[in-house]
């Protein structure tokens, strides 16, 4: 098995005492290596559609985004949910701050429902 993983940072606010941080998101996606490439997953395929549901979370108030309380482990919920149809996709971490966060797996999330 193999692990691919995009970086995304962006600088958003969030909370009730409305404050904000620079989070730092991980997108995980593995597989077997197919051609040389996990799960032949291909980024100029990939990355726009990561960059633009990024992209939406990016400078702004976080939970009027993802239309809740927006914790680390939310943050990584709705993206996974905004990402689900891309193959491969494992998991996705996202950092507050740099001594803080949460990975949170696409299956898990399946598994739930």
């Amino acid at each position: 098995m193999a692990r691919l993983c995009i970086i995304r940072n962006i600088d958003s606010a969030h909370g009730k005492h409305i404050h904000g941080h620079t989070f730092r998101i991980e997108i995980n996606f593995v597989d077997k290596l197919v051609n040389n490439m996990v799960g032949n997953l291909d980024f100029h395929e990939i990355n726009p559609k990561i960059d633009s549901v990024i992209g939406k979370l990016d400078k702004t108030y976080i939970d009027d985004i993802i239309g809740t309380r927006a914790t680390i482990e939310n943050i990584a919920i709705y993206i996974i949910n905004e990402l689900k149809d891309i193959n491969n996709l494992n998991s996705v971490i996202v950092w507050e701050g740099s001594d803080k966060y949460a990975e949170i797996f696409k299956e898990e999330l399946e598994n739930e429902k």
